[in-house]
């Protein structure tokens, strides 16, 4: 996978492939993290929101937090490089840059995992956006 850039308004972000195990490692804390989350009745599935929610906070939640803001860098709308392993420049660009923040979080966690599962399942989530998540969710 090479690297990928994804805009938020005049920001782009590029995400960089971390090294198989690494990425491996926190896919399983994130898998984790979901246990308990889906349910399966008869026909029908379903996401607790709530309980995803619940582990938003939770230290092995920062821990993939960090490892994807690792792994990707932005330019701003100046033309300036920001390197999110710095959390000065981190906490300086995200107080100016509120709304782009959880969107980086689950385009980072789309971009390092989602090559782990299956085509047919990497086909229907790789195109989901956060306000499509949410909505699914909601």
């Amino acid at each position: 996978m090479q690297n990928k850039d994804f805009i938020i308004d005049d920001v782009t972000y590029t995400f960089k492939q971390a090294d198989f195990f690494k990425a491996n490692k926190y896919l399983k804390k994130l898998t984790a993290l979901l246990k308990g989350c889906f349910s399966l009745e008869g026909n029908q599935t379903g996401f607790d929101i709530g309980q995803l929610a619940s582990n938003i906070g939770s230290e092995e939640f920062v821990e993939i937090e960090k490892f994807v803001l690792d792994y990707v860098s932005a330019v701003d709308e100046n033309g300036k490089t920001i390197l999110f392993q710095n959390p000065k420049e981190q906490g300086e660009f995200f107080n100016t840059h509120r709304n782009h923040y959880y969107q980086i979080i689950i385009e980072g966690l789309k971009f390092h995992f989602l090559g782990f599962l299956p085509n047919g399942i990497l086909s229907n989530l790789s195109t989901l956006s956060l306000a499509e998540i949410t909505k699914k969710a909601i």
